[in-house]
């Protein structure tokens, strides 16, 4: 198993919901080995199934009937929810099943609901993982507000991208809705912007802002910084190769174009024959020895998921960098371009390592329109470092939208 490292932690618990939209997209696969990843390095973890109605996440630790759980909490068996947490085969792992007497938990009454997410956030753990059910209803929506760092699973297949943006919209729109919840003019006009069939549906969140600015900029202001301060993560499953890989940026695209969401990619979990081979025997494969290739992929998200350790200050003996070290850098630049009434995202990435390139995409809708991949070897830039080089060329592609060059036939 690759070794995960821990560093600098703060001893603020970190509270992750795993959400997605779409039903057997694995979020309850990636909540059970994110949880076992995190335990075996010592931390305390408890994950918790909020999938009412619809638990399943005991099955993946070999639990067919878990002796107590989230309807214990609920109907008032236990007072404290972690009294019906139920133990795993690892010692600093912890699960409270949303299984039992499911007919009574699917639709938790407003106070009852409530009280679970106030729970939620008063569990003893260093890490608290949430699993949501499928779909976009209100209670979905309001466990995956439970903490900013959200987590959104998706899958190389159109249905599941498509579910997974409704999803993050459908959250927007929540907060907002719940954000001006004592307003009434602001939740009709939200309520009016946001609905498909009304005449006044708006296409983005930028719309939106601009509509609620026209009458109060101060509430505009508020509804923007609603939205920024949430940055979920992107977890993709089931690819079957890097190619896949393109489906996260056409999805990081979408969120931003028609959301104004910045998102953040965590990592993938490719398709394995270990990973199905742990899943017969009802085992997170994070605890099969012989899943390494798994547990590397399951290292690096947990890595990129960790908050990062901050740098060391400079030595005053060190040496300068090498070249040659730091052209193994990546960087890039982001920017959306409105044209003609139509918004276009622009992304160029510049990568360093054996055969460096600079790529810029233009997206629009979460499809591609343009793309150009210059390696730098080729690039015939004399002294131009790779960071201006890159500048460059994402500009030349801005030029080119308005200079319409680059433009949605039809």
């Amino acid at each position: 198993m690759k070794r995960i490292i821990i560093a600098h932690m703060t001893q603020n618990k970190t509270i992750w919901s795993v959400g997605g939209g779409k039903g057997g997209i694995g979020k309850s696969v990636a909540t059970a080995n994110i949880g076992c990843a995190l335990a075996s390095t010592g931390k305390k973890v408890i994950l918790v199934d909020a999938d009412l109605g619809g638990a399943n996440l005991h099955t993946y630790f070999g639990i067919k009937f878990p002796e107590k759980g989230l309807d214990d909490f609920l109907k008032g068996r236990v007072k404290d929810l972690g009294d019906a947490s139920i133990e795993t085969s690892l010692p600093n792992l912890r699960l409270i099943s949303g299984a039992g007497e499911f007919l009574g938990i699917a639709n938790p009454a407003y106070a009852q609901k409530m009280k679970f997410i106030s729970s939620i956030k008063k569990l003893d753990a260093d890490f608290i993982i949430v699993d949501l059910g499928a779909g976009s209803s209100y209670n979905v929506l309001d466990f995956f507000a439970i903490s900013n760092e959200g987590i959104v699973m998706i899958v190389p297949e159109p249905a599941a991208i498509q579910n997974a943006y409704i999803f993050l919209k459908s959250f927007v729109y929540r907060r907002l809705q719940r954000l001006f919840s004592e307003n009434p003019f602001m939740s009709e006009l939200i309520r009016d912007s946001t609905d498909v069939r009304s005449p006044k549906a708006v296409k983005s969140f930028s719309d939106l802002c601009a509509r609620i600015a026209s009458e109060d900029r101060g509430a505009a202001a508020r509804a923007l910084a609603e939205v920024k301060s949430f940055r979920p993560r992107l977890i993709l499953n089931m690819a079957a190769s890097k190619e896949d890989l393109k489906v996260v940026e056409a999805f990081r695209a979408a969120a931003m174009t028609f959301l104004s969401m910045d998102t953040e990619f965590a990592g993938t979990l490719y398709s394995r024959p270990s990973v199905k081979a742990a899943a017969r025997k009802m085992l997170p494969f994070m605890l099969e020895s012989t899943a390494y290739d798994a547990h590397r992929d399951m290292a690096d998200i947990v890595a990129n998921l960790l908050p990062k350790a901050p740098e060391s200050a400079p030595v005053e003996t060190a040496e300068e960098e090498p070249v040659e070290s730091r052209e193994h850098e990546v960087f890039g630049f982001n920017e959306n371009v409105s044209h003609n009434g139509t918004v276009f995202h622009v992304q160029t990435e510049a990568q360093g390592g054996g055969e460096p390139f600079i790529e810029t995409i233009v997206y629009n809708g979460g499809r591609i329109f343009f793309s150009k991949r210059t390696l730098w070897k080729d690039a015939g830039a004399g002294d131009t470092s790779m960071k201006d080089f890159a500048s460059r060329q994402h500009r030349a592609a801005m030029a080119a939208i308005k200079l319409d060059k680059i433009r949605i036939q039809g």
